[in-house]
């Protein structure tokens, strides 16, 4: 049985790390970096906009990192579940996007929820992403 647990905190330790990935890549303006940690047909739902996966989603992930520089303020793992080759993790986070071409600084709050799907026999890489924005701060 503590094997089994074990194991299970293992592989819940392998999908933060995708997680993990994702935000360092961000804060490093890595694009490519944060491209190897998403499937090839991921879809993301953000905040106040339709939902965009394939190209589009590439795309916007690079325009994204090409217009802002991004400080995490924080950065929390809420929870981490596994049901065979998929995954959800609930996070929190705060963030400072500077314009890189000049202009006023804008700090957001917000909540999501990534899924994940097991690849390659033992990764794991983002499938879906949705966030909400939260109008003040939280503890993180």
């Amino acid at each position: 049985m503590a094997e089994r647990i074990e194991a299970d905190e293992q592989e819940k330790q392998r999908v933060v790390s995708a997680i993990d990935a994702e935000v360092t890549a961000i804060a490093d303006d890595d694009i490519e970096g944060y491209l190897a940690v998403l499937t090839e047909d991921a879809v993301f739902l953000p905040p106040g906009l339709p939902s965009m996966g394939g190209e589009e989603l590439r795309v916007s992930l690079r325009e994204f990192l090409e217009q802002w520089r991004v400080e995490w303020l924080g950065f929390r793992h809420d929870e981490t579940e596994i049901s065979g080759d998929l995954a959800f993790h609930r996070f929190s986070y705060s963030w400072r996007l500077e314009p890189k071409s000049g202009g006023q600084l804008q700090v957001a709050h917000g909540k999501g929820l990534h899924i994940l799907r097991r690849c390659d026999g033992d990764s794991w890489k983002i499938a879906r992403e949705v966030r909400n924005d939260r109008p003040t701060p939280h503890t993180i």
